[in-house]
């Protein structure tokens, strides 16, 4: 049996399976957070096992428990990795909720964080990795934890989860290079590790800009200004867990942003954004 330990922030977790080649994919969800458990570290707060099976009449069948429980079956690799990367995600943030969540990528050049709040499928993933690909180091794709204490933000650090319609494209413009990333099948899923280029900082640090990012081919490319309380409203919307907090919500986002340079960027092309990017 093989067994990888992980520990984002407060939240430990174990992935478990007989199988190597299942064993292998599994380290690269979260390479960077890997621990080797003994005593002193405590318990895993859950415990996920991938099991494989396979017969003459269903073919290989794969299955996801949860401390024991089945909760995920399916015939696809890809699609296997894809729900457990899903599902670790999901309870991770669940065990997180002394952080305050946001649904942004987060990248840092210097001592300058920048977030990047966006809705699903507005680029973030792609623009963080051109990013990475100019000299700035990747705090996170889609995940941004604010300590609301300090306003710090906290990284959380994951491979790109990079889906079959992106990979020929994003390798293509060399954005990422394959022979560094982890296939779960075929080319229908690729995990790409920025940690191989751009060191993950672990260190806490308040941000510097925000950026709320809208991608679409029609947009003209343009970075302007808005206002902090503007800003307030966008994060309210793309916060995970904003109804644990309720009216302390708005203090927390209030103080976030309030020494902080803000924008909205539309783009309709990930080259234009970076150099926008580039200037703030």
């Amino acid at each position: 049996m093989y067994l990888l330990n992980y520990k984002l922030q407060s939240h430990r977790f174990s992935i478990q399976t007989g199988n190597r080649k299942l064993a292998d994919l599994c380290s690269q969800l979260y390479p960077n957070s890997r621990f080797i458990h003994n005593s002193r570290n405590g318990h895993a707060d859950i415990i996920y096992s991938l099991k494989m099976k396979t017969d003459s009449v269903t073919g290989t069948i794969y299955e996801i428990y949860i401390d024991g429980r089945k909760k995920y079956r399916t015939n696809s690799k890809s699609e296997l990795f894809s729900h457990l990367e899903w599902i670790v995600t999901c309870n991770t943030l669940s065990h997180l909720q002394e952080f305050f969540q946001i649904h942004a990528g987060a990248v840092v050049k210097g001592r300058k964080v920048i977030l990047l709040p966006a809705n699903h499928g507005s680029g973030k993933t792609t623009l963080t990795l051109s990013l990475t690909m100019n000299n700035y180091r990747c705090l996170s794709d889609d995940i941004v934890l604010i300590d609301p204490k300090s306003l710090m933000v906290i990284p959380f650090p994951r491979s790109f989860l990079i889906k079959e319609g992106a990979i020929k494209k994003l390798a293509g413009s060399n954005l990422i290079d394959k022979r560094n990333g982890y296939y779960c099948r075929s080319d229908n899923i690729l995990y790409f590790n920025p940690d191989i280029k751009n060191k993950l900082s672990t260190e806490k640090m308040k941000p510097y800009a925000i950026v709320e990012l809208k991608h679409n081919r029609r947009f003209k490319n343009e970075l302007r200004p808005i206002s902090k309380s503007q800003m307030c409203i966008k994060l309210l919307r793309q916060s995970f867990n904003v109804h644990n907090y309720k009216r302390k919500a708005v203090t927390i986002l209030t103080g976030l942003v309030r020494n902080c340079k803000c924008y909205s960027l539309k783009t309709n092309n990930v080259d234009d954004a970076v150099r926008l990017i580039s200037q703030i």
